[in-house]
């Protein structure tokens, strides 16, 4: 049976190779990355609660994989991938898109193997929250990411899209919190209210103003 770390390796090299193809991280669309991160997960066979940390691999190797674009761009001024990603803020936009498709495949994913959908979404998106900050990206971004992406999945995994988004939320504000206080509650902020239609309401009470 594959780990989360495989995953993200199978989910990275899926996403580099379309970027590669195509010269253009954009071409990385949501539902491609969501593809890639479902047949990840699906391809690791994993069952029951050991799905949720295949898919935080899922959701860790596509940010990785943008945190590593956007550093070939910098470091690398005429080169092909600098087309991809020419800025740190171009990076950001990026990650909410990846942390969305990956969260999105790896629910599906996970439904397909028998997972616990709800520990999937919590830790994806506890995962993304965590990764973003390692590669220096905006970790609202991630979060909202992850949001979208367990509301968009939440029919797919037989779930209502309020329990998904309440999970995808507590997750990201825990992972938050383990960051610093200050960004807990920077997070709860963004998270907290309406999220294409869906009211947000996390379970925990850390990042509480």
């Amino acid at each position: 049976m594959a780990d989360e770390k495989e995953v993200g390796n199978r989910v990275k090299d899926g996403i580099i190779g379309l970027i590669r193809g195509t010269g253009e991280i954009a071409q990385a669309t949501i539902e491609t990355v969501a593809e890639t991160a479902q047949s990840a997960v699906k391809g690791a066979g994993a069952t029951g609660g050991a799905v949720a940390g295949l898919a935080v691999g899922a959701v860790k190797g596509a940010i990785e994989t943008v945190g590593d674009v956007g550093n070939q761009a910098a470091e690398t001024a005429a080169d092909s991938v600098e087309t991809a990603v020419t800025s740190a803020a171009k990076v950001g936009g990026k990650v909410g898109s990846v942390t969305k498709g990956a969260v999105i495949g790896a629910l599906r994913g996970s439904k397909e193997v028998g997972g616990e959908a709800m520990a999937a979404v919590q830790q994806t998106a506890s995962g993304a929250v965590t990764e973003a900050s390692e590669i220096g990206s905006d970790i609202t971004t991630a979060a909202v990411g992850a949001i979208e992406g367990a509301i968009e999945a939440a029919k797919d995994v037989g779930v209502s899209a309020e329990e998904a988004a309440a999970a995808a939320a507590t997750g990201a504000i825990e992972a938050a919190g383990q960051i610093s206080e200050t960004a807990a509650r920077r997070v709860r902020r963004t998270v907290e209210g309406t999220i294409h239609g869906v009211k947000v309401v996390a379970k925990t009470a850390i990042g509480k103003e």
